[in-house]
């Protein structure tokens, strides 16, 4: 399986991290720019791409305990597989630490997207970094 991992030092505590990432999965905050809105229904948070095209990453693990969320899109990028993780990590000096993972089958399309999540772990962090525990509606 092919696999893109991005981790990034944040300027917020774990705990404030967390609580970003969790309201993500509940589509209470919105992050990418090449998403137009986010809703929730059911397990899924549907996405609407710029180009109109909606997409359902179906939540599979939100543990507050362990700071970790997973979710799947099946069929994303033509992938026979897809699943991605967003954990956030505290070090003993209170530091928080962003780490996304993606998994992809088969292995070849996380080597074609690879560079492409650049940009969307760059617009992630700046979305992280800035929250303040406050929910933030979609649009």
């Amino acid at each position: 399986m092919g696999s893109i991992y991005r981790s990034s030092e944040l300027a917020v505590s774990a705990d404030v991290a967390w609580d970003f990432i969790e309201r993500y999965t509940r589509s209470e905050v919105h992050v990418f720019s090449l998403c137009l809105a986010e809703r929730q229904e059911g397990e899924c948070r549907v996405v609407t791409l710029a180009d109109g095209r909606e997409i359902c990453e179906r939540n599979v693990t939100v543990d507050p305990v362990h700071r970790r969320a997973t979710y799947t899109v099946p069929g994303l990028n033509g992938a026979e597989h897809h699943q991605a993780e967003m954990r956030i990590e505290a070090d003993l000096h209170a530091r928080a630490r962003l780490v996304w993972v993606t998994d992809y089958l088969p292995h070849e399309i996380a080597e074609e997207r690879a560079s492409s999540y650049d940009a969307l772990f760059a617009e992630l962090v700046v979305a992280v970094n800035s929250h303040g525990g406050v929910a933030v509606t979609s649009s």
